[in-house]
């Protein structure tokens, strides 16, 4: 199964609430995480976001989940500026991941 989000739908074409982010991703996209061979975040429409947003909706997936999420998120849509800070999410993910288990 293919889940796609279309962000613009769900948050117009500026997002920028963190909070609202992080509670769409806990409650839409975390369950699919393991159910889902694929999940899309839809980008197309959105012009500007901010990178509260960005890293509350994508950041939390790589932290939890590591690089396994490289295979099963993609992005469609994305101007360069949302490009760049997703990039910036990912990152941040994957090191809170390294982080957390290098810990232990």
């Amino acid at each position: 199964m293919i889940k796609i989000y279309h962000i613009s739908a769900e948050f117009g074409t500026n997002p920028s609430d963190g909070d609202g982010a992080h509670a769409f991703r806990v409650a839409n996209i975390d369950p699919y995480v393991t159910l889902c061979e694929s999940i899309e975040l839809d980008f197309t429409g959105v012009r500007i976001a901010n990178s509260s947003f960005i890293n509350a909706l994508i950041s939390g997936l790589f932290e939890q989940q590591g690089a396994s999420m490289l295979k099963k998120l993609s992005f469609r849509g994305c101007l360069p500026t949302i490009r760049v800070l997703i990039q910036a999410a990912v990152d941040l993910g994957m090191l809170k991941h390294e982080e957390r288990f290098a810990a232990k």
